[in-house]
């Protein structure tokens, strides 16, 4: 991780996806460039690129980050202080 600038608390803050030119994108954004990868998800990656909508993923991926830890499927190492 280091050598994309990335230190290991950016790496529990939030996901990161790097692009074959090496262009670092963060959050919702990271996970949208994800699902372009799976043929049955990437129609739904054109919603992140309409008004409002990319501040909507924004802010539900911030929530499901903040409340990992009490989600179903979660473990005590889910939860950072």
């Amino acid at each position: 991780m280091t050598e994309l600038g990335l230190t290991a608390v950016n790496g529990m803050e939030k996901a990161w996806f790097v692009s074959d030119n090496g262009v670092l994108s963060g959050g919702a954004e990271a996970i949208n460039y994800a699902m372009r990868y799976c043929w049955w998800l990437k129609p739904f990656t054109f919603l992140y690129r309409l008004p409002g909508l990319r501040q909507f993923e924004n802010w539900v991926y911030r929530w499901v980050v903040d409340n990992r830890y009490r989600l179903p499927g979660s473990t005590p190492s889910c939860k950072i202080e």
